[in-house]
């Protein structure tokens, strides 16, 4: 299971399980930090993981430092992660959205609400599935933008079409 740990608006790792234990052993992790493994519901406590020992850091008396003492593996807490990702999607969802919402001077642009709306929920599932990707504002703005949109669009449409039929009955009846 691989971990990743979130601290000061930075994010380490990923890690093992074994380098988490390590590393809270060792004081340079705390089971305060906020971690995200594959198939948690989102950021929680590093407490919260299961198989995290929740041993306090062993206070060791100065002495002459070993090779083992350090593993190579473990990652200074001062490693800065690449930023994260905004999903293009989640953007796209957004732009298409607003046209569909401002277009009402031609049919084309009622698909750009129905295209912001299919965009967004693609993101959300990315987002969903990748902790690297942002974008979730992004994406459910455009998905209200988008169904608000296409409210617009089916309201003008009975609204004004429903005139111009109860005008041709209008018309024909006053013929007759």
């Amino acid at each position: 299971m691989q971990i990743h740990i979130a601290r000061d608006g930075k994010q380490l790792g990923p890690f093992s399980l074994e380098e988490i234990n390590r590393q809270l052993a060792a004081g340079t992790l705390s089971l305060s930090d906020q971690a995200w493994y594959e198939g948690a519901a989102g950021w929680a406590a590093l407490s919260t993981v299961p198989g995290v020992s929740a041993a306090a850091p062993a206070s060791v008396a100065p002495g002459p430092a070993s090779p083992m003492a350090a593993p190579a593996s473990v990652v200074a807490p001062g490693t800065v992660v690449p930023a994260r990702k905004t999903e293009q999607l989640a953007v796209l969802s957004l732009i298409f959205s607003i046209l569909g919402l401002c277009g009402f001077c031609c049919g084309f642009f009622m698909m750009g609400g129905v295209a912001g709306i299919i965009c967004g929920h693609i993101a959300l599932s990315r987002i969903k599935s990748n902790p690297n990707l942002e974008g979730h504002g992004l994406a459910m703005a455009g998905m209200v933008i988008g169904y608000l949109a296409v409210a617009g669009w089916l309201i003008w449409i009975f609204v004004f079409g429903g005139l111009a039929v109860l005008q041709g009955i209008s018309e024909s009846m006053s013929k007759h």
